[in-house]
């Protein structure tokens, strides 16, 4: 697979615009030979030379930014692999070269896998509806019912030629009081099937929520200034929560809210302080989130748009709670340790490694990480993937991960470097955590968390201190019918891709 779709864009875009190669070279202050090497992806481009080309075409430089198209690709290439698609036959193409050259067809193509996607899930819940959901089988146990008793005695009406007055009346009575209740069954059956209850999607509105996060690099400047501000108005040794109520009161709770605090009495307290943070910066914070999610478009539906808006409410209090440039600040001062980053900002583990990910302002960056949270079943609840980084997003994934790992061995830090197939190296580093306190009769709630950064940049944190590069790189990958390497102990599956 290539390596970059920046060429294709700038030559997709030269074209549109009726500039010439030699005139974009002229431009970009390089000469035509280099210019058309890096349009066929021959030449990696980035820094000074992508603004230059980005002045020349007259475009700014986030839209010859590979990031939410690389999104598209890796989720285009997850469709051969889907086992009610894959007949056997051979890998379709480069998804790459699809995404690149003809980027409309692209996305509709993926917009009808989607479609196919929610379709599928809506058969398949109803048809575990008509076998299993209790209510059908009484509904229709009740129409039978009401129908056998309405045919009887109509049939004792219409036969009884000699049938007493007091005894028709009473036999069109039952008949009426039975129609009544079969029309009550029937209307009730209908409501079943036309609630919201069975329509049923598939995973499309998360799947926004991720290309909503890629596409604005998991940093928020509204939220971050909004925080900001916040934190202008304290007092002196005030904290975060104390002056949220000071400013704007602690506003009545709703019953669910009051539920949510009964369930949060359960947790750590540095879960606690965020629940509560967030619920008092969540009416200060809505018009700049609604700003943000309204009008979208990766938001595509008001689902995605839901959920977008409660990640973001938890993006707004970590704000507050670890401010962005104190928090970059400690960050490096500590080599990215996270422990140290939890205790000095009283927050967990789980919330300062999340923060990690969000340190993208342009003039005072942090390190890129990808970000990762999974529950022992390898379901996937949030996810934020690096450019050149595909993360897992099903359970069916390659268990070599340390996400996965870090459940053998909770509440310690599994690291390793990893090596994708396509030679793209990484240092991942997850722990498992428990999320609330274990029941008798139940198992541990526990959920991995892991981040990831590129290889180059594990020099610059403590997790992978001691740890060589070289004896401790794991052949990773995606899912197996991705993979190519077929010497892999873990291989389940045949790869599509030979």
């Amino acid at each position: 697979m290539s390596r970059d779709l920046t060429g294709f864009k700038i030559r997709a875009l030269r074209k549109e615009r009726g500039i010439a190669q030699g005139e974009l070279a002229r431009r970009a202050g390089i000469s035509p030979s280099y210019l058309n090497l890096i349009e066929r992806n021959k030449r990696r481009v980035a820094g000074g030379l992508l603004d230059r080309i980005a002045e020349g075409l007259s475009v700014q430089r986030q839209l010859l930014d590979e990031e939410t198209d690389r999104h598209l690709v890796d989720t285009l290439n997850e469709i051969p692999v889907d086992p009610t698609l894959a007949d056997g036959t051979k890998h379709p193409g480069r998804a790459v070269d699809l995404v690149g050259r003809y980027p409309d067809w692209a996305k509709l193509m993926l917009r009808l896998y989607r479609a196919y996607q929610d379709r599928n899930q809506a058969v398949l819940a109803l048809a575990d509806r008509l076998n299993r959901d209790p209510f059908l089988g009484e509904s229709v146990h009740r129409l039978l019912t009401h129908v056998t008793s309405v045919r009887a005695a109509a049939e004792i009406v219409t036969a009884e030629e000699m049938l007493e007055p007091e005894d028709r009346v009473k036999f069109l009575s039952i008949i009426a009081s039975d129609a009544a209740r079969l029309a009550e069954s029937a209307q009730a059956l209908a409501g079943f099937f036309d609630s919201a209850q069975v329509r049923i999607g598939s995973a499309t509105p998360m799947e926004h929520v991720d290309a909503f996060f890629i596409e604005h690099h998991n940093y928020f400047p509204p939220l971050e200034e909004l925080a900001e501000e916040v934190l202008r108005q304290a007092l002196p040794q005030e904290l975060p929560e104390a002056t949220l109520e000071r400013l704007y009161g602690g506003g009545a709770q709703d019953r669910g809210e009051v539920e949510a605090a009964a369930l949060n009495s359960m947790r750590p307290p540095p879960s606690r302080r965020f629940a509560t943070v967030k619920r008092l910066f969540e009416r200060p914070a809505a018009e700049a989130i609604a700003a943000l999610t309204e009008k979208d478009q990766a938001l595509a539906t008001e689902e995605a748009r839901v959920l977008a808006a409660a990640a973001l409410h938890s993006y707004a209090a970590a704000a507050l709670l670890m401010p962005y440039e104190a928090f970059l600040e400690a960050a490096e001062a500590s080599r990215y340790d996270l422990d140290a980053l939890a205790r000095q900002f009283d927050v967990s583990y789980e919330q300062a490694a999340h923060r990690l990910a969000t340190l993208q302002r342009p003039d005072a960056r942090g390190l890129r990480f990808a970000f990762m949270r999974s529950d022992a079943s390898g379901y996937v609840t949030k996810r934020l993937p690096l450019p050149r980084l595909p993360l897992p997003r099903y359970g069916t994934a390659c268990p070599l991960w340390v996400v996965y790992g870090a459940f053998q061995a909770p509440g310690v830090t599994v690291r390793s470097y990893g090596e994708l197939p396509t030679g793209e190296q990484f240092f991942f580093f997850a722990r498992a955590v428990e999320k609330l306190p274990a029941r008798a009769g139940y198992p541990r709630h526990l959920l991995s968390i892991m981040l990831a950064c590129s290889a180059e940049d594990a020099t610059a944190i403590s997790a992978a201190e001691g740890l060589d590069r070289t004896s401790a790189m794991v052949p990773v990958g995606t899912v197996c019918r991705l993979c190519p390497r077929m010497e892999c102990v873990h291989r389940q599956e045949a790869p599509l891709i030979t």
